[in-house]
């Protein structure tokens, strides 16, 4: 009985991790398109400076209105011409836009394609690391782990931010293919990151706990895997043993024990007999 009920709360809490990682998704995609939107209005300005501010915009936003108004054929059409021919800079926000309706249709393959040409197209380095995150994520369930961490490598020594999300994303596919030391190591740095935020620190605990339910480490190789090679004494301030003397009593004893111990003195020498007392035995 033991056994089956470990079993449950193993599956329960991988299908609590699982739950937060699908949750968070979303929270993602509406972060992705606030900086879309940013990005569109400073490419805007950028665009208006060369001349080229009306046209560019218009189209732009009249591919917008389509999809908000539920014509995704119109956006699609709009955002795949923008995508051809716009400016740069619209020309990657139009092919994001793309990626993301071919996520909203269940077309991942289609979405990191279209975010891989994104990767290519974009001018910033922002909307550039953005689109190989979501690139990652929409083919989570397609690439290999090192396929993945491939792909977000770039990211590691980019924006604080965005380094721990891709780390996240590498320690959830190495936990996917049960490369439970690659997974344990990515969820620890999020969790030792003083920056994390406090949700991504609740998804890092949910990680480890389902880590440590399936591939615990053994016990001497705990304390060691978490602190380093100074795990006996992390401060290096421990006092050193004590030299060890002698046991009159025989074995040994610390040095400090020894000192503290007076050895019985030995039994004087008899006094002499008073004469006095001699003669009166005599009589």
């Amino acid at each position: 009985m033991v056994d089956v009920f470990d079993e449950v709360e193993e599956e329960l809490r991988q299908e609590r991790y699982k739950s937060l990682l699908k949750k968070w998704g979303p929270i993602v995609g509406a972060v992705a398109l606030a900086i879309v939107l940013g990005v569109a209005g400073n490419e805007a300005w950028k665009a208006w400076s060369e001349g080229q501010a009306e046209e560019a915009s218009e189209r732009f936003y009249a591919a917008r209105d389509a999809l908000e108004g539920g014509d995704r054929e119109g956006a699609e059409a709009g955002f795949a011409a923008m995508s051809e021919d716009g400016p740069r800079g619209y020309a990657t926000l139009a092919l994001m836009q793309r990626a993301a309706m071919a996520e909203e249709d269940g077309d991942f393959e289609r979405a990191m394609q279209l975010y891989d040409e994104a990767v290519q197209r974009s001018p910033a380095a922002l909307i550039r690391d953005l689109a190989r995150y979501r690139s990652a994520l929409a083919g989570f369930d397609v690439l290999s782990a090192d396929d993945i961490r491939l792909r977000l490598e770039p990211l590691l020594t980019a924006d604080p931010a965005q380094a721990l999300l891709a780390r996240e994303l590498i320690g959830a596919a190495a936990l996917r293919d049960e490369r439970w030391d690659e997974a344990r190591r990515q969820y620890q740095f999020i969790q030792s990151a003083l920056d994390a935020p406090q949700g991504l620190r609740r998804r890092a605990a949910e990680a480890l706990a389902l880590i440590n339910v399936r591939a615990p480490l053994p016990a001497a190789d705990a304390l060691p895997a978490v602190m380093g090679e100074d795990a006996a004494d992390p401060s290096g301030l421990l006092p050193e043993a004590a030299p060890v003397e002698s046991d009159p009593l025989g074995g040994e004893m610390p040095a400090e024990a020894a000192a503290g111990v007076q050895t019985a003195p030995e039994p004087d020498a008899a006094p002499p007999a008073d004469p006095a007392i001699e003669e009166e035995d005599g009589a």
